[in-house]
């Protein structure tokens, strides 16, 4: 592959990846999170996330890597998804015309 179209697909990912590497710092926060109960886990969970967020490099341990992975990814098919069930709209045209233009 040639340099350009690797720039270009790393441009096209580039959110993605930016949202993957957030959510490490969000799982290592709730992973360093203490408290037995859910509502204790999340008091604790606010107060951890300066503490993960504290060091700008993304969390290398490998449940905080699996939290941003599955993010990311989620993110991705969401945006997939989405414009995949796009509706054919046409311009200047009758509503509901697009589907009979083959």
């Amino acid at each position: 592959m040639n340099s350009t179209r690797i720039k270009k697909t790393l441009i096209k990912l580039l959110p993605y990846i930016i949202v993957g590497l957030v959510c490490t710092n969000l799982g290592e926060a709730w992973r360093l999170a203490e408290g037995a109960d859910m509502g204790k886990k999340m008091l604790s969970f606010f107060s951890m996330v300066g503490v993960a967020f504290g060091n700008p490099l993304p969390s290398l341990h490998p449940l905080d890597l699996l939290v941003g992975t599955i993010c990311g990814g989620g993110l991705r098919l969401a945006v997939y998804l989405r414009g995949k069930n796009a509706k054919h709209y046409r311009h200047n045209e009758e509503y509901g015309s697009a589907r009979w233009v083959a």
